[in-house]
């Protein structure tokens, strides 16, 4: 019979981490330890229940059928750890040294990251903020393990448990570089669709852009997508001086508008503007320090969109 007693809650997160990550590098990874330490203490889980609980195999580390026996029990105990023992505890930003995961494509970080770094300058000096990899396979379960504590974006597919906050609305545009010859005539469907263009491609990470790239490539050809990057960040720089176009959230070229000498130029069909949002999972809706970190957000961020809106 195996028994969970005398194990330690840092073990079994390390268990559950591995089972489900079925790597002990992206174990290590998701719960910010280092390696040799999760090796160690799955060595440790080993020798307690007398079973290797999880096996190398070509697809990672598969678990055994004694793993699989008491993974429930260890996410039970997790759950409970997390949503009760966590939330009742006092939250004081000034001394926190918690670090808040967020996931969010590279335009998201550049979006939020910053503020946040201003905005806990005084109000909580100690907390850091760390970015997580936007991926639609793995982002809801991230977000009910804790190992994500917001999302940020536009991710249509999330399930039920997972609560979301619309922050600001955007809408798309057609970026190219200043002096480009379509400047100088209308701007058609038929001059985009003829037109060369860096495409940002986003199906890996299943937020909304992923709709926007399909319209683009049933209006243009494939021999007319030049350069596709997964960068909201890269693909502007990739403009430089020639006549490609760029099809990006307002706000993505309002950045380089003046650094690299984009001009924005309205498309010539229909996209709906789309919401930003925030996203987290039920389980964490009162702990205070998570509160803390998503109202910071929205406040921020109204703020933002409020001085935009005032400056158009």
């Amino acid at each position: 019979m195996l028994k969970l007693a005398d194990i330690g809650l840092a073990e079994l997160q390390v268990f559950e981490a591995i089972y489900r990550c079925r790597s002990v590098v992206e174990a290590s990874r998701v719960l910010d330890l280092p390696q040799p330490t999760v090796s160690r203490w799955l060595a440790k889980l080993r020798d307690h229940f007398g079973d290797a609980l999880f096996v190398r195999t070509p697809r990672g580390m598969e678990p055994t059928e004694a793993a699989d026996a008491i993974i429930g029990p260890v996410r039970d105990m997790l759950r409970i750890y997390r949503d009760r023992l966590m939330q009742e505890r006092a939250f004081d930003p000034r001394s926190t040294s918690r670090n808040f995961r967020i996931a969010a494509s590279d335009f998201g970080q550049l979006t939020v990251l910053p503020i946040l770094d201003r905005w806990s300058a005084e109000e909580a000096p100690k907390a850091r903020f760390s970015s997580v990899a936007v991926d639609r396979q793995t982002l809801a379960a991230g977000l009910e393990s804790g190992d994500i504590d917001i999302a940020f974006g536009g991710f249509p597919a999330l399930y039920s448990g997972v609560i979301e906050q619309t922050l600001y609305e955007d809408s798309y545009v057609c970026a190219m570089r200043r002096g480009h010859p379509l400047l100088d005539r209308p701007f058609t469907v038929e001059a985009f669709r003829d037109a060369t263009h860096v495409l940002v491609s986003a199906r890996t990470a299943g937020h909304i852009h992923h709709e926007v790239e399909a319209r683009i490539m049933a209006l243009v050809s494939p021999e007319n997508v030049r350069l596709t990057s997964n960068s909201f960040l890269v693909a502007p720089l990739l403009i430089g001086q020639t006549d490609m176009v760029l099809t990006v959230p307002r706000r993505v070229a309002l950045i380089f508008k003046s650094q690299i000498d984009l001009e924005m130029v309205p498309l010539p069909f229909d996209l709906p503007r789309f919401q930003v949002k925030q996203y987290w999972h039920e389980r964490s809706k009162h702990d205070p320090g998570h509160q803390w970190l998503r109202h910071g957000v929205a406040d921020l961020l109204a703020r933002r969109a409020s001085l935009a809106g005032s400056s158009e």
